[in-house]
């Protein structure tokens, strides 16, 4: 009994001190992650650091080394009735072996009501600058200076407004939608010649002022009004960052991704001068040599990744239409090659050339290429040495 109580001690123990080899600690300070640490691939780890009690919010945004945009966020968020001084932000196995990242912590202070109202009336100079320095009076009508340029305008406006802040309730900016775009391209359908028939020059400029002047103040209302989701959620402003840059993250056992599955292909053959087609499916098996990728697209992805370059064998020769059989000289099976993405972690996709030569014929000179695509069920196996 004693023996066991030993042995499920010990066991807790090494659970216990592997568990804290997986927390990363932030050191603002610094501006570093304490002792350098490797981070893991293929399980979570916490990020934690020092959060006193005025910090609201805290964000991780994942890069690769080097690179501006994020391929990861994760948040931690106070809730009323925690008064720790730490946060702690957990990431799950999201991230590739043997790679270098950034990692950017951002902390967040909460707005007071006064605050808000301060930002919200920012936000309202500029939009109402914007309109004004793009509606104007041509002589005959009021004109909006290319509508939607002013539109994308006004997304970019109110992005960089309000780029240092966010919602605690997690209530995203929706402002300007597309019903400011909508009334911004009305604007040249409405016909104003009732309103300049008649009257001096002076009078028709004042005229046009003052439809401008409706005109802008309608857009303005609108876009604040789209706004008051999140002005009145609970805001947080950007408080302190710190980016620690080059964190690398732990190697894996190589391996080599080993798949077995069928590869369509089409040997056509030529009777009576007309060519007769064979499709059929065989067999195969092969190996792939992932590519190194760090795009956005392979990264963020659930359903594609690790293209790479695919080899193998077909397990029976290819057969045209008039018995003849055909195989890769010197192999004396077919051999494919190709390039193709991983699907859902465990099927690849490859479509790519098959290596053909008449069986029993070693001439090299006489080999055809035809084309091939495979769907394989794939799985890395260790070669029992380490990168």
């Amino acid at each position: 009994m004693k023996k066991i109580t030993l042995l499920t001690a010990l066991f807790l123990l090494h659970l216990t001190a592997f568990a804290q080899e997986r927390v990363v600690r932030i050191d603002f300070e610094s501006g570093s992650f304490l002792n350098n640490p490797q981070i893991p691939y293929d399980e979570p780890f916490s990020i934690v650091g020092e959060a006193g009690n005025e910090i609201e919010f805290v964000k991780v945004n994942i890069a690769y080394e080097g690179k501006k945009y994020s391929l990861h966020s994760y948040e931690w968020n106070r809730i009323e009735k925690n008064d720790s001084e730490k946060f702690n932000i957990v990431v799950p196995a999201v991230l590739r072996s043997n790679t270098k990242y950034d990692f950017e912590i951002i902390t967040y202070t909460l707005l007071s009501q006064a605050q808000k109202q301060e930002l919200l009336q920012n936000v309202e100079n500029r939009v109402r600058f914007l309109l004004e320095s793009n509606l104007y009076y041509d002589g005959k009508n009021v004109q909006v200076n290319k509508p939607k340029k002013v539109y994308e305008q006004l997304q970019q406006l109110v992005k960089q407004s309000l780029y240092y802040h966010e919602s605690k309730n997690l209530i995203p900016v929706q402002a300007p939608s597309s019903l400011v775009l909508q009334e911004l391209n009305n604007q040249g359908d409405f016909k104003f010649s009732r309103f300049f028939k008649k009257g001096t020059r002076v009078e028709k400029d004042e005229i046009a002022n003052g439809l401008i002047t409706e005109k802008i103040d309608h857009l303005v209302g609108l876009v604040l009004s789209e706004l008051a989701p999140f002005i009145n959620s609970e805001v947080v402003q950007h408080y302190r960052k710190v980016t620690v840059k080059s964190v690398k993250t732990d190697r894996e056992p190589f391996s080599l991704p080993v798949n077995f599955g069928m590869y369509a292909w089409d040997k056509s053959v030529n009777v009576n001068e007309t060519s007769v087609n064979n499709v059929d499916f065989t067999p195969g098996v092969g190996l792939t040599i992932p590519f190194s990728s760090r795009s956005r697209l392979a990264s963020q992805s659930r359903l594609l990744d690790s293209f790479g370059f695919s080899a193998g064998i077909l397990l029976k020769p290819v057969v045209d239409n008039l018995g003849n059989e055909f195989v890769t000289p010197g192999v004396n099976l077919p051999v494919y090659a190709g390039l193709g993405f991983r699907i859902f972690k465990v099927v690849r996709l490859n479509a790519g050339v098959l290596i053909l030569g008449e069986k029993g014929n070693q001439d090299f000179d006489k080999i055809t290429l035809i084309p091939t695509v495979g769907l394989a069920f794939e799985l890395n196996v260790w070669m029992g040495i380490k990168n």
